[in-house]
């Protein structure tokens, strides 16, 4: 291990993902073997993201590694981070050529070992589960080059409410849980904020908005929304850091 992964790598900590990884893991991997060229979400996401071809990429909150991998055939010299070590240790297993470097590390604590080292940093489905967004943002802002793509792709505040997940809108920290994925025996809850909090937390520390975008991945809601009404269930925010592009 140099020096960097020491100053990056964490011990083990108690973690809500970890009980649930292998379940996430065999979840995505029938998932991968579909077309992910239909993935709305995940097309929208690397459109926004950019040619990544060369660039170093750092996929945050990368849990077993799915955009990572998606990002490594696309050219990028690609890191990925993520604070559960059992989610970590499967990424790796997933990665035999070594191609990602996979770190455990807690993204809303400073890294100052990786400062200004990214071109673009994307995030999917992720940042509901970051307890401390504030934290994370500021993270993501020390190891932005200037002028980098920063891409979070994440399940719509507002689709929690009318889902069912979380009675308040306004009631920061609340949590919900992920539906689909408890179908799946896979259970994990999620922080609830408002869109306003995340914007707060990252405009704050000097993004810049670049786009906001809805995207829905079918029509209608089963037993909340009449089948031909189209609900943004996720938003993309594509931001970028103060400076030259690269």
């Amino acid at each position: 291990m140099n020096r960097a992964d020491a100053d990056m790598d964490v011990e083990a900590q108690q973690n809500p993902w970890d009980a649930a990884a292998a379940a996430y893991s065999r979840y995505i991997a029938r998932r991968e073997r579909a077309d992910l060229g239909q993935d709305a979400l995940l097309s929208r996401l690397l459109e926004l993201l950019g040619d990544v071809a060369g660039r170093e990429v750092l996929d945050a909150a990368c849990g077993e590694g799915f955009l990572a991998r998606v990002l490594a055939t696309r050219g990028a010299h690609v890191t990925g981070i993520d604070c559960s070590a059992r989610l970590i240790a499967l990424a790796r297993d997933k990665d035999p050529q070594h191609a990602i470097a996979y770190h455990l590390a807690d993204l809303s604590q400073p890294l100052p070992a990786l400062a200004d080292h990214f071109d673009k940093i994307g995030s999917h489905l992720a940042l509901n589960d970051v307890a401390d967004h504030r934290g994370f943002a500021a993270t993501l802002a020390g190891v932005a080059r200037p002028g980098a793509r920063v891409v979070l792709a994440f399940n719509s505040p507002y689709s929690s409410v009318v889902r069912g997940h979380v009675a308040d809108y306004f009631a920061s920290g609340a949590r919900g849980i992920y539906a689909g994925l408890a179908e799946q025996g896979i259970h994990a809850q999620y922080y609830h904020r408002t869109l306003e909090e995340y914007l707060d937390a990252f405009l704050g520390v000097g993004f810049r908005m670049a786009k906001l975008a809805d995207v829905t991945d079918h029509g209608g809601s089963a037993g909340l929304l009449p089948a031909d009404v189209r609900f943004p269930r996720f938003i993309i925010l594509a931001l970028d850091a103060p400076g030259a592009r690269p």
